[in-house]
């Protein structure tokens, strides 16, 4: 199976898209600044390649696409929430990781890149839903440098245009769990308020795991940002 290269893997989204890649056969190169967060049984199953580096260090970012088919880009802005939250209150953390990221895909001719963002970045398909409609403003107020770094990504994204060679697809997700899909909760791909208009949509870790990389495997939605529920 081809290599694919994952950034922003040791957090619990990124763990559940190692054991899905892994389940599929595929080979993976990790990209981590702290290594030692990935589970130990992962650390060292001999399946994963671990490439250390943090996403201003350019040289560590080509290594770690080099022959990969595809990059998975799982970072969230966490930095960008205030220091009382654990945040570092950095500005637009993520937006200069896809910068580099993006640079060092096009020097490669890594042509595939996967990414999740939130619906804070809004598509003009985009529903009514309440939940969203109360969470999102809140996040803008209360997490600013957060709510930009989304947005900023999005707008990286969208400004790409069509004569590049990247062939991106950023997934929009609100709220993820851990424990498994209920029966029947397989994922969906649409817009927001397609999955009802008063609760806020969510969507396990394990579902989005297949989400990402069943759209790298089937190509739906290339320069697109579906919004992502069960």
């Amino acid at each position: 199976m081809p290599q694919i290269t994952l950034f922003g893997a040791t957090g619990p989204t990124g763990k559940a898209v190692i054991r899905e890649a892994l389940r599929r056969g595929y080979t993976i190169v990790v990209f981590a600044r702290s290594p030692d967060k990935l589970d130990t049984e992962l650390r060292f199953s001999g399946k994963i390649k671990i490439i250390q580096g943090t996403l201003d260090s350019y040289s560590a970012i080509l290594s770690c696409l080099r022959n990969s088919t595809a990059a998975f880009i799982l970072l969230t802005p966490s930095d960008g929430f205030p220091r009382w939250a654990g945040g570092s209150s950095s500005s637009l953390t993520v937006t200069s990781g896809y910068h580099n990221i993006i640079r060092a895909m096009s020097e490669l001719g890594v042509k595939r890149l996967i990414g999740i963002g939130t619906p804070s970045y809004a598509e003009p398909q985009d529903g009514f839903n309440l939940g969203l409609a109360v969470t999102v403003p809140l996040l803008k107020l209360l997490a600013p440098r957060v709510f930009e770094d989304v947005v900023e990504t999005g707008r990286l994204l969208k400004g790409l245009g069509g004569d590049t060679n990247i062939d991106w697809t950023w997934l929009r997700v609100s709220l993820l769990y851990d424990e498994p899909a209920p029966r029947n909760g397989k994922y969906k791909l649409g817009f927001t308020g397609q999955g009802g208009r008063i609760a806020l949509p969510s969507l396990s870790r394990e579902e989005l795991s297949k989400a990402l990389l069943d759209e790298m495997e089937e190509r739906k939605w290339v320069r697109g940002m579906p919004f992502c529920w069960t």
